[in-house]
């Protein structure tokens, strides 16, 4: 019974704070999306990966935008470390409230030190280079 409770509760908090549009809308994106909306690139501060990636296509990244998305925000950007490389994927869903149509930051901090190569992955494995970034070893608490 308390786990039917606690399942009913995270449920109910996950709708109340992201809207039933939203969530029923994501869409895990592949490279031709990037590319049509004006590219992506990433730098990286201490720990942090910053992208840049603009899914209104109203403003140019690396190329000129060729499709305007009026409607759609980045719901998040999934990562995942294999080896030296990271591999980024865009997810977007339809705008809400408090919505963003440019990505938010990735924390890296739990990635070990070091060089790494960062990729674009479509979902058919096929990988597009963004470049290098090097992460800075985790501050300890004092």
């Amino acid at each position: 019974m308390k786990y039917l409770i606690t399942s009913i509760l995270l449920i109910t908090a996950t709708f109340a704070f992201s809207g039933i549009t939203g969530i029923l809308s994501q869409s895990t994106r592949d490279w031709s999306f990037i590319q049509s909306v004006g590219g992506m690139k990433v730098s990286a501060q201490e720990n942090v990966l910053h992208v840049d990636c603009y899914v209104s296509g109203l403003k140019k990244v690396t190329v000129k935008p060729t499709t305007i998305n009026s409607a759609l925000m980045v719901r998040k950007i999934k990562h995942k470390r294999v080896g030296k490389t990271i591999q980024l994927r865009l997810v977007t869903s339809v705008i809400e409230k408090r919505g963003k149509t440019n990505p938010k930051q990735v924390d890296l901090s739990a990635y070990p030190a070091g060089e790494y190569s960062v990729q674009y992955l479509d979902s058919d494995g096929t990988t597009h280079p963004l470049g290098k970034i090097k992460l800075s070893a985790a501050k300890k608490a004092e």
